[in-house]
């Protein structure tokens, strides 16, 4: 019986991919946000880790209060990387959107969050 090959599993990987419209290196928008709990989930983590980020730092005070997740993208990786849209409220109590990036990574048991700012455009 004749061993796999690497061009069998390669063959394999892109038509699962391809039948689960997962295309490596482009972007797809999430559906149904504000009600998908894993992605809020990942938008409650981005603001907690921002805001550990900015308490270390000196002068930093990191108090948003993380509202809701209002659009998201998604990226096949090395992994899966979350483009996030996510509402919170500042320390005066302001709402205001910010811009997450955050890999996940299930093999690994791994999430970070690469990038938090906030966002030039609204919803």
């Amino acid at each position: 019986m004749a061993r796999p090959t690497i061009l069998t599993f390669s063959i394999l990987i892109s038509l699962f991919l391809v039948s689960t419209h997962a295309i490596p290196g482009g972007r797809t928008k999430v559906k149904n946000v504000k009600t998908n709990q894993e992605i809020q989930n990942l938008g409650s983590y981005s603001v907690d880790e921002y805001n550990q980020s900015q308490r270390t730092k000196q002068g930093g005070d990191g108090d948003l209060k993380f509202s809701k997740v209002v659009a998201a993208e998604t990226q096949v990786v090395a992994g899966t990387k979350y483009y996030l849209k996510i509402e919170a409220f500042t320390k005066s109590g302001v709402l205001k959107v910010f811009d997450a990036e955050v890999v996940v990574q299930p093999w690994k048991h791994s999430k970070k969050l690469l990038g938090f700012k906030p966002s030039p455009v609204h919803k």
